[in-house]
């Protein structure tokens, strides 16, 4: 019989490799034998919510919440699952709680500001992504969607500025 941290270190290399079902399974087999993980509920999540089956993912991360309790990482993922699902309120919500529980997690603040985007909430959803770029100055997708948000709100300057990030970014791969 396999070994728990050797499936999971299996699940990550296929998680890394962008091979999410194969690394769902490695992760699924782990938890057979770890029922009680919560970093291997949260992995087989992360493996779920790449792999755009978001209804999974959410269900993923609720078994962790259950078993580990709260941290930014899992409620940031969490809310993005609930976003696929069309639920914004639910997501924001758990967006917030991540930035509660660390002020400069800036995936959790980068996924508010795109909430906030999609209700058409703009000054809100700047302030979210320059907090996200603060905190990751090499932050892509902040980035971007600082500068598609400053477009909105018609901030010519801070917008070339965000676009010249992006092109820099996109140069160098990060």
């Amino acid at each position: 019989m396999a070994d728990a941290s050797i499936l999971a270190e299996k699940g990550i290399r296929l998680l890394e490799a962008a091979r999410y079902e194969e690394a769902a399974r490695a992760f699924l087999s782990a938890r057979l034998i770890d029922p009680d993980s919560a970093d291997l509920a949260f992995d087989l999540g992360l493996a779920r919510l790449r792999d755009g089956r978001a209804r999974d993912a959410r269900q993923a991360f609720e078994e962790a919440l259950a078993l580990g309790g709260e941290n930014a990482d899992l409620l940031s993922n969490l809310g993005l699952a609930l976003f696929d699902l069309g639920k914004e309120a639910e997501a924001a919500a758990r967006y917030c709680r991540a930035l509660e529980l660390a002020p400069g997690h800036p995936e959790a603040a980068n996924n508010l500001g795109v909430a906030m985007f999609s209700s058409k909430r703009y000054e809100e959803a700047r302030v979210l992504f320059k907090q996200a770029v603060g905190s990751r100055t090499d932050y892509l997708d902040a980035w971007f969607n600082l500068r598609d948000v400053c477009a909105e709100l018609g901030l010519e300057d801070e917008r070339g500025h965000a676009a010249r990030m992006v092109k820099r970014l996109e140069r160098t791969g990060k």
